[in-house]
């Protein structure tokens, strides 16, 4: 009976440590369920966002492409924005898989190439962080996720289509940004209630933001 007693009272000493810096931390929480040392209200905000960046379209292994693409967002609230318009121009450049072809008297497959296309997307921004630069100035960022539709433009043919993609931005100061997105694309042709055909896209971007 002793022993059964001692192991009681061990096991609500236990508890009682373990719940002593959990009923510590509630106190700290204010009524919106956020801890005061942590959730800070964004620093860097702009309604309207003019961004330039260059990029790569990666995925054809015969000819990629680099390019260049201007955007203007609107940025409604601090977690959600419209991107209104991004138009993106590709210049092609040959791999080394094509020059090997040529050296054999051979033509790669004539696959359509995206020469350039605009799209428009929802912006959703749930992330906004705080970080440290080695231990002496405070730097600013957001990750953001987008999906939208838009049109491109190929070498044979012309297609509607969507895209999803994420992203993250880098704070220089309150109105200038780096952002690097990632975004994947799918065209459908006039078969797609005939013969399902997509041709599949990614672009992948740095660049700069001006917001104000």
């Amino acid at each position: 009976m002793p022993q059964k007693r001692s192991r009681q009272a061990l096991f609500v000493l236990l508890l009682v440590a373990f719940l002593t810096p959990l009923c510590a931390y509630g106190q700290e929480v204010h009524e919106g369920g956020y801890s005061s040392l942590v959730v800070q209200n964004r620093k860097n905000f702009g309604t309207h966002e003019f961004g330039v960046a260059l990029g790569t379209l990666p995925l054809d292994a015969f000819t990629k492409g680099l390019t260049v693409s201007g955007a203007y967002t609107l940025h409604f609230t601090e977690h959600i924005g419209w991107e209104v318009a991004q138009f993106t121009y590709s210049f092609p450049v040959d791999t080394a898989l094509h020059d090997e072809l040529n050296a054999f008297d051979l033509q790669p497959t004539p696959f359509e190439i995206l020469e350039y296309f605009v799209m428009t997307n929802f912006l959703f921004k749930p992330v906004y962080w705080k970080g440290s630069w080695m231990n002496s100035n405070l730097i600013y960022g957001e990750l953001f996720f987008l999906a939208g539709g838009g049109y491109g433009w190929f070498t044979r043919s012309s297609r509607p289509g969507v895209d999803i993609g994420a992203g993250f931005r880098v704070y220089g100061t309150s109105l200038v940004s780096i952002r690097f997105d990632a975004r994947y694309m799918f065209y459908f042709d006039d078969t797609i209630f005939t013969d399902f055909n997509v041709m599949d896209e990614l672009w992948v971007g740095l660049g700069g933001s001006l917001a104000f």
